[in-house]
């Protein structure tokens, strides 16, 4: 990796350049994190009329007319924060990012506010690829419908995604988690990497985390430590804390985004020569 660098544009979306390897059309990676179920814009003290999935479906279709290598991920939590949610149970979020054309997404812990059993219905609308490598799920149809990772292929490279969760029991009543099992989040980023890049011999890793880059509890297992103990990942996308940062956070080879919430914000990854 030679570089790395986040710029502030007029609009509230935010762009980073990574170069990994020379190649004639750039592969381009749009990223979100909890967006907390505002669909509608709304206007943000100190940053005026923002998010909006009408804005963030105009800004993925302009991208992908212009980078054809465009690929759309989410670090979780596009559940909850608006009456969308507690009337219509999240069916709406899922629906509204088929339309937008999202590839990945990992899970958050408010995607269980309403249980496994409502999880499994709608992620089951879900046009895409749905990723956690740190949870084993008792439900058998959200285990049917939630991979360890995902590969994409664009450009004639190979992309490969896994997701990471951090545990819930802290932060979700007990009977909203009690078809999971919590994997130690470091032991399942060293499998991921391990197959990714010797088995599947993928050109790029990147890890979607709804870890949070920082603790909130005594024990958490942060993005940070992720990056420190798991060499081989590229990127970190993650979410969680609701943090904008400006400028990526880089531990090792590894760099950490994260796009603040409720849609205010897009991140946009080159990846190009």
């Amino acid at each position: 990796m030679k570089c790395i660098r986040l710029i502030l544009t007029s609009l509230p979306y935010f762009f980073s350049i990574l170069s990994l390897f020379a190649q004639s059309s750039p592969i381009v990676i749009l990223h979100t994190n909890d967006t907390h179920s505002h669909l509608e814009s709304y206007n943000e003290p100190g940053v005026g009329n923002v998010g909006g999935v009408v804005r963030r479906y105009t800004f993925i279709q302009e991208t992908r007319n212009q980078y054809p290598n465009t690929i759309v991920v989410d670090a979780g939590d596009f559940s909850q924060g608006t009456p969308y949610f507690n009337l219509f149970k999240g069916v709406p979020e899922i629906e509204l990012m088929n339309k937008m054309g999202y590839d990945v997404v990992t899970l958050g812990n408010h995607e269980f506010d309403n249980g496994s059993k409502a999880l499994a219905k709608r992620l089951k609308l879900a046009d895409f690829k749905i990723v956690c490598a740190n949870y084993q799920f008792k439900n058998k149809k959200i285990a049917k419908l939630v991979k360890p990772y995902t590969i994409i292929h664009t450009d004639g490279k190979k992309i490969g995604f896994f997701g990471l969760l951090l545990d819930m029991k802290q932060v979700l009543m007990p009977n909203h988690y009690q078809e999971v099992t919590f994997l130690d989040p470091i032991a399942a980023a060293q499998k991921m990497v391990d197959i990714l890049k010797n088995n599947e011999q993928c050109d790029i890793i990147i890890c979607l985390s709804h870890l949070g880059i920082k603790a909130e509890y005594n024990g958490d297992i942060t993005d940070i430590d992720i990056a420190e103990k798991v060499p081989g990942i590229d990127v970190i996308i993650g979410g969680h804390n609701h943090l904008l940062l400006k400028e990526p956070v880089i531990v090792n080879d590894t760099r950490i985004l994260q796009v603040r919430k409720n849609g205010i914000y897009i991140g946009k990854l080159i990846i190009n020569n």
